[in-house]
């Protein structure tokens, strides 16, 4: 999915507006993201932004109109709920032991692209161990996995949306309580779910325009190349491919390649469509610029029973909580930090990194402090998350960060 600028003159009634050229407290527009409802808004914008940036309607996800609410439904209720997880390792050992594996698994999906890439033979035995790890790692404390995928420096965005979305997807799985057998197939379908992608061309993949139906077409056939793939070398589950295969549906039918609808769209395929389209649109890419997690928070509230399931949303909502670990956020005090880690049941006070001062001067070292203590703030002000930023925003970009 890519995020087009375009100017504020060409704006039409139904777009969705998911950035501005300045910053939205300078607007009266309530939400950071919203679709264009009528001609006076398409004014407002005219007269305060030059550019504005949009959600290509052409693109993986088209954004709906339609009305019918669609939840999961009672074909899936079996699967949710089986087991109750809870947080069983505190963050600073929850990350210190994710490291090694996090690196190994974030290799292995590299060298796996690249194998493919130059048809060379895929350890298969050795995907299924490192996910068997991750998923241990998640089931503990979500919050490691997420923190170190966010902040990882990777040449491609391909392997880094598919890593990321495996985790988003695996978190989501485990706050429905699926068992583990199907939080594995989960991490697995979801971070090869675009590995047809390998079989395109790059020129493709990184186009910046808007895609020619011909090149739309192109852009689809990734789907069936997947499950080619995994089918003709890999020894994978039938939940695995489903997801390959589904991924991509809508809940209004609206989506790809088998126009599916409702709950005709297998439980785990759901799942990954949520996660692909969060993971999608808070990422930088090279045609594409990155919305802050509230927006994508919002552009799925939006969505929510018209292309996902309601109740899908919502858990994945929850699953993120309030600032999502990983999040650029800027304090009460003016000071921008990252959200390292939560804190159960405190979910507007997570744990933060601070890294500019209220001037936006760097901090040079990077202290952590926890939100939930009230000795950190000002004139006996505890300090709060005023708003959360976009990936690159202050100059900040996650991935040259080193902690």
């Amino acid at each position: 999915m890519a995020v087009k600028k375009i100017r504020s003159g060409d704006v039409e009634i139904g777009m969705f507006i998911s950035s501005l050229d300045r910053p939205w407290l300078e607007t009266p527009f309530l939400f950071q993201g919203f679709t264009v409802r009528d001609s006076k808004e398409i004014e407002t914008l005219q007269s305060l932004c030059r550019d504005v940036y949009i959600m290509m309607p052409d693109e993986e996800i088209e954004l709906s109109g339609g009305s019918n609410r669609t939840s999961i439904g009672p074909e899936y209720a079996e699967l949710v709920g089986r087991k109750q997880y809870q947080v069983t390792q505190p963050p600073e050992e929850a990350l210190r032991e994710a490291r090694p594996s996090h690196e190994k698994i974030s290799c292995l999906v590299q060298d796996i692209e690249k194998a493919l890439r130059e048809d060379q033979e895929v350890d298969v035995q050795l995907i299924k161990r490192s996910v068997d790890v991750m998923v241990d790692s998640i089931e503990r404390n979500p919050d490691a996995y997420i923190w170190l995928t966010r902040i990882k420096k990777y040449d491609s965005y391909i392997y880094k949306d598919s890593l990321s979305a495996s985790v988003w997807a695996t978190t989501l799985g485990r706050e429905l309580g699926l068992e583990r057998e199907k939080l594995n197939a989960l991490a697995t379908g979801v971070m090869f779910m675009d590995i047809g992608k390998t079989a395109l061309p790059a020129s493709l993949l990184s186009k910046v325009g808007r895609l020619s139906d011909d090149e739309w077409e192109l852009m689809k056939s990734h789907v069936q190349l997947g499950i080619d793939i995994l089918s003709d070398s890999w020894d994978v589950s039938p939940d695995v491919l489903e997801i390959v295969r589904t991924h991509h549906e809508r809940v209004d039918g609206s989506g790809y390649p088998g126009n599916l609808s409702g709950n005709r769209i297998p439980l785990l395929g759901q799942i990954a469509g949520v996660v692909d389209f969060y993971t999608a649109v808070t990422s930088t890419r090279p045609y594409a610029k990155a919305v802050s997690p509230s927006t994508a928070t919002y552009m799925l509230y939006q969505q929510q029973g018209r292309l996902f399931s309601e109740q899908i949303v919502q858990k994945f909502i929850y699953s993120l909580s309030t600032y999502p670990t990983g999040s650029l956020v800027e304090l009460s005090s003016g000071e921008v930090a990252l959200v390292i880690s939560q804190n159960p049941g405190l979910r507007l006070k997570p744990n933060v990194v601070l890294l500019l001062d209220p001037d936006k001067r760097s901090y040079g070292s990077y202290p952590v402090i926890n939100l939930a203590d009230p000795t950190h703030g000002h004139l006996g002000n505890p300090l709060t998350i005023k708003t959360t930023l976009a990936d690159g925003e202050y100059g900040i970009r996650m991935e040259e960060l080193s902690f």
